[in-house]
């Protein structure tokens, strides 16, 4: 009975021996035979994967970009994992980029795909897919924050004003393009005379380069006479993303930074203009010297940097070749007689034909020695003037002035001088005139605290805003001032601005002392005695004399480098009419005595200096500005409060600044502007006897308040009376501290509130809420419907709206049941992040203009959304150019399907029109999102017709 036991027994483990053996056999077959027929589904499932990587990556890399604009350092892990990233991403795309054309090559004569190909292909889909797959979890593993506020978008510059499209200069263009394109020159120079439009010809140059993405950076930098290092360094780093703040970083960090950062960009250009011998030193700028070949270890090699083009205008062609080495120049000459006369025609009009005017407009043209500048500052001036004016401007030109200025012919003098005398009346002229003492890109808030101050402007502080910008837009109109600077600053070319020190210094209206330039007037005392205007910026004066006799002196600035320049005690007791002080980045321990002398002082101003005892100011009874931006300095005296006819305190950025003695700010009952911007934010809550710091509560009395910049550390420090009815301007941030404390795109009345308590009894919240164009709003407690619970008659000034961590919001805007609403009438900005319960932005019925004027929407970390729109919505959306979506788990689409019941509510392609204008559609982490919508399946995005 043994034996047929052990033949049963052989017999099943010769079985499963053959089945182990088959199944074996089978595996290692149809694994490769699975890999073959799985190959595209591998390469597609492998793409999705690297877009998911490139999302991680790009989260990733604006981190770590932003980190490095502050000058923080990144940890190893990061830079690690996007390192791995990148690598990766190269390799998966390049395999794709196999799948598509290796994989198709056929064999047996083209009557089939070849399946080895196939095979190697799908099997390192496979595996790149799982690297990913782990490289994706490692990175949100990092739990790195998303952006708060979205940059505004970048638009591509419109070609610049002023740069005229002559041949002449359409060559120079071209040629210089091509130099730009070439390997052989690196760096690159443009020279030619003053005011024959060099700058334009750089600026024009940089936007052509943007536009056609010839780089990936460029960036623009003014240097001019008595170049000043921070100022030039300041400009790249902006240019170049990186943030220098905290002001003061020295020079020799910030360009160790912009060295840091050109080695992380591919392609760079940039731009230095109006450079002046001796020249300035690259490498002080962290700009790489030349590209040089690769070279061996431990050699000196620029193969870690960018590709750096480097573009330089100068006056002299010497500057350009032997002090900055530049390998090619191209020279700019004036323009043809019949470019210049075209020029001068298209400022003035046909008039410039006409039989009384043409001979004059011709000599006018040729006097101008075919300069551009000199050419629109004749032609502003004589647009809408008389014949026989035009004939008497030729005979000035025909005797030019008498000024012997070094750089600049007498007849372009005498053609600015011109423009000059032509300006409608005392006030405009000596508006320019300090406008260029006070130099290039200048603060146009500082040149109003200053005309105030002497009187030029009007007595209100608000009308004299307007006054002064209606000054600036006329001199830009004469073409005085250029056109194109920032809102807020302005800035003239600098052969206008060396006409007009002249025109200054011969007047004895004003002396500029800046560098190494020091008028021979400064050492001849019987002739400082005559001046109205004295501004030292940054002169190279080792010693400043006991006193100053000036006894017209109306205005003077001084501003220095080194802390060790002292004032001396008695320095302003020669200057009994002095209405304008401006000490600047200067180190004084206390304000010298004599200052308490000059009470006839409207303006003070002690900016960015290092700060002990100023209490002497409080003897200043006429004072009614005082500024002191960027100070540092830990108590404002008490004294300070004796200043009752003071209109305008600016103590914004004074970071320092811990304590405001009590009743100090309810004693200026006059003041019309109050800065505390990031400052202060010691407020008491109550007023009482024993308190050490002023209240919010004294804020009452300033019932003048047009202006107001404040930081409030919580809402229910907020006294319920305290309202402001003749407030117009604001930034004024409730909360804990808040980030981006610098941003607001332009705004003029800004409030971020976290808000930790009920808004119903603050009248001054309410009435923010009304005027507020850009409203900030995070942790809103006990908020479920924003505009409901926070103001029901809505919004109807706000531009901007950005909500974020707020748990409890439902609804952005919803609307009683049946009743039309416009919450946001004027909305181009919304930005929604970390709102775990909101279901709708936009519940119920709205107006049709609800939403037209809704140009970016941004929502982020919002996971129970289902859609962002409704139809009747998305109809209005007629100016919409950005959307992002990211990590919205139960985002379905973009447009819901209104379920109305009726036939005119199915959504057409032709009513959809808010793709029309889109520029930017990016939809991130979002695993429920199965079309844009649902019922339409063709949208117009980008200006073409798109299905999904």
């Amino acid at each position: 009975m043994a034996e047929p036991c052990l033949c049963a027994v052989c017999q099943n483990a010769a079985g499963n021996f053959v089945g182990n053996l088959f199944s074996g056999i089978f595996t290692l077959i149809s694994k490769p035979i699975i890999l073959v027929i799985k190959c595209d589904n591998n390469v597609d499932y492998l793409k999705n994967k690297v877009a998911e990587l490139k999302d991680e990556k790009d989260t990733a890399g604006n981190y770590a970009e932003a980190m490095d604009r502050r000058g923080e350092q990144i940890v190893q892990r990061l830079r690690n994992w996007l390192t791995s990233a990148n690598a990766r991403i190269e390799a998966a795309d390049k395999l794709v980029a196999d799948a598509e054309g290796n994989a198709k090559k056929k064999c047996f004569f083209g009557l089939c795909l070849n399946p080895k190909s196939r095979y190697q292909l799908s099997q390192k889909a496979e595996e790149n897919s799982k690297t990913i797959d782990k490289l994706v979890n490692e990175a949100r593993e990092f739990n790195l924050p998303l952006s708060h506020v979205p940059a505004p978008p970048k638009e591509v510059a419109a070609p610049v004003k002023g740069f005229e499209g002559f041949y002449s200069r359409k060559d120079v263009l071209e040629r210089i393009m091509e130099a730009l394109q070439s390997r052989s020159s690196s760096i690159i120079g443009v020279h030619g005379m003053p005011g024959m439009g060099k700058t334009m010809l750089a600026k024009e140059i940089k936007r052509k380069a943007e536009q056609d993405k010839l780089f990936d950076v460029v960036v623009m930098a003014l240097v001019s006479r008595n170049a000043d290092l921070e100022n030039v360094l300041v400009e790249i780093a902006d240019g170049l993303g990186l943030d220098l703040l905290p002001t003061g970083i020295r020079p020799k960090d910030a360009a160790e930074r912009i060295k840091e950062r050109l080695k992380k960009m591919k392609k760079v250009l940039i731009i230095l203009d109006d450079i002046w011998e001796p020249g300035i030193d690259l490498e002080k700028l962290g700009i790489p010297l030349r590209n040089e070949p690769k070279t061996t270890e431990g050699s000196s090699s620029r193969e870690e940097y960018a590709e750096c083009k480097i573009l330089l205008t100068s006056r002299d062609s010497n500057v350009l070749s032997d002090l900055m080495g530049s390998q090619q120049n191209f020279p700019l000459h004036q323009l043809k007689d019949e470019e210049a006369l075209k020029l001068l025609k298209g400022i003035v009009g046909e008039r410039a034909e006409s039989d009384d005017i043409h001979n004059a407009a011709i000599d006018i043209v040729r006097e101008c020695g075919g300069l551009p500048l000199a050419i629109t500052t004749m032609a502003e001036a004589l647009k809408n003037k008389e014949p026989y004016q035009w004939m008497d401007a030729v005979r000035k030109l025909k005797r030019p002035s008498s000024e012997n200025f070094e750089g600049i012919s007498k007849n372009i003098y005498s053609a600015i001088e011109f423009s000059y005398s032509q300006l409608e009346s005392e006030q405009l002229k000596k508006t320019f005139l300090l406008c260029c003492l006070l130099g290039h890109k200048f603060v146009i808030q500082d040149l109003l605290k200053y005309g105030v101050g002497l009187g030029l402007f009007a007595n209100t502080i608000e009308e004299a805003r307007n006054e002064v910008f209606t000054l600036i837009s006329k001199l830009r109109a004469s073409s005085l001032l250029i056109d194109d600077c920032d809102h807020d600053r302005f800035d003239m070319h600098d052969l206008i601005h060396d006409v007009a020190v002249s025109i200054a210094s011969r007047d004895r209206q004003g002396l500029l002392l800046t560098g190494d330039h020091v008028p021979k007037e400064w050492s001849d005392m019987e002739a400082m005695k005559d001046f109205r205007w004295i501004r030292m910026r940054h002169a190279k004066v080792d010693l400043l004399p006991e006193g100053l006799e000036c006894p017209h002196l109306s205005y003077f600035h001084l501003s220095n480098k080194d802390p060790s320049l002292q004032i001396p005690a008695k320095f302003f007791k020669g200057m009994p009419r002095l209405k304008v002080l401006d000490l600047t980045r200067l180190h004084m321990p206390s304000l010298p005595s004599s200052i308490c002398l000059l009470q006839n002082l409207h303006t003070l101003c002690l900016d960015q200096s290092v700060l002990g005892d100023i209490s002497t100011i409080g003897e200043l009874k006429n004072l009614e500005i005082l500024s002191l931006l960027k100070s540092d300095f830990k108590e404002l005296p008490g004294e300070i409060g004796q200043l009752t006819q003071l209109k305008l305190l600016d103590m914004s950025n004074c970071t320092k600044l811990k304590i405001i003695p009590p009743r100090v700010l309810a004693n200026m009952s006059r003041l019309e502007e109050l800065y505390l911007g990031n400052s202060f934010h010691g407020w008491e809550v109550e007023e009482n006897e024993n308190q050490r710091n002023a209240s919010l509560a004294e804020l009452k009395h300033l019932k003048k308040l047009t202006n107001l910049e404040l930081c409030i550390p919580d809402i229910r420090m907020i006294p319920k009376d305290l309202f402001f009815e003749n407030l117009k301007k604001f930034k004024i941030f409730i909360g804990s501290k808040w980030e981006d404390q610098y941003s607001s795109f332009g705004s003029s009345r800004i409030l971020k509130l976290h808000l930790n308590a009920s808004i119903n009894s603050n009248d001054l919240v309410k009435m923010l809420l009304k005027k507020t164009e850009e409203l900030h709003l995070r942790e809103l407690a006990g908020v479920e419907n924003v505009v409901d619970e926070l103001n029901t008659e809505g919004f109807p000034d706000s531009k901007r709206l950005y909500v974020r961590n707020s748990p409890e919001v439902q609804h952005i805007i919803k609307s009683a049941e049946g009743v039309p609403f416009n919450a946001f009438p004027r909305l181009e900005v919304l930005f929604l992040q970390n709102l775990i319960n909101l279901e709708k932005i936009f519940q119920g019925r709205f107006k049709d203009t609800a939403s037209s004027n809704l140009r970016i929407i941004t929502i982020e970390c919002c996971d129970k959304v289902k859609n962002l729109f409704s139809s009747s919505i998305a109809r209005q959306l007629l100016h919409l150019q950005e959307i992002s979506v990211n990590e919205c788990s139960n985002m379905e689409e973009i447009v819901d399907e209104e379920e109305q019941g009726s036939s005119n509510d199915i959504v057409e392609a032709a009513e959809l029109k808010f793709g029309e204008v889109l520029r930017s559609l990016r939809l991130q982490h979002l695993p429920k999102l199965s079309s844009l919508n649902k019922s339409c399946r063709r949208l117009p995005l980008f200006n073409e017709l798109v299905f999904h």
